[in-house]
């Protein structure tokens, strides 16, 4: 495969996030999205750099460039639910999990995130539900990576913009909290 290829770029991009090379991988990643312009993969990962680097209207518009492309793209509806929480538009992150969540019901970051925003609206229940879902679904997801890339080039589970440490990291806290009087 050459360096333009689109699954190069994009397995090199992810392993930059992984990283913690945002720039890096933010430049990476718009080589991608320059090689594959229709792949809705490529923009919901350019949008998670941007994400990382706090440019929100950059992650906005990738995040809606990847939907447009591909509406069933659970993960970039979630993702666009975490800028939305990150603006304080808790409704409107809650309409993106929920529609992340009908695009893939086993998509147990979209859940979490869900029960994220619950907790901070208040509504405990709904939360303790979701996280309780999230748990489930995260237990016995498979491990082929995003979908849209060739096997081969599928990494770990299907991530947002968390790794899954600062997903463990997130529920901890969050199931700690609603246990709190």
């Amino acid at each position: 495969m050459s360096a333009q290829d689109p699954t190069t770029l994009l397995t090199e991009g992810e392993a930059l996030l992984a990283a913690g090379d945002w720039d890096g991988a933010a430049a990476v990643l718009r080589r991608a999205v320059e090689a594959a312009p229709a792949s809705a993969l490529a923009h919901s990962k350019l949008g998670v750099a941007y994400v990382h680097k706090r440019q929100w209207d950059d992650a906005f518009a990738e995040f809606s460039k990847a939907i447009q492309l591909d509406p069933r793209y659970a993960p970039a509806y979630s993702n666009l639910g975490n800028v939305y929480r990150e603006r304080g538009q808790l409704d409107e992150a809650v309409a993106c999990y929920q529609r992340a969540i009908a695009a893939d019901p086993d998509y147990w970051i979209a859940h979490q995130n869900l029960g994220v925003v619950y907790k901070q609206q208040g509504r405990v229940g709904d939360a303790v539900r979701e996280f309780k879902t999230a748990t489930r679904l995260s237990l016995r997801a498979p491990r082929t990576g995003e979908p849209g890339l060739p096997r081969a080039a599928r990494g770990g589970p299907r991530m947002g913009c968390l790794s899954a440490g600062g997903v463990a990291v997130l529920l901890a806290i969050a199931l700690g909290a609603l246990r709190r009087p």
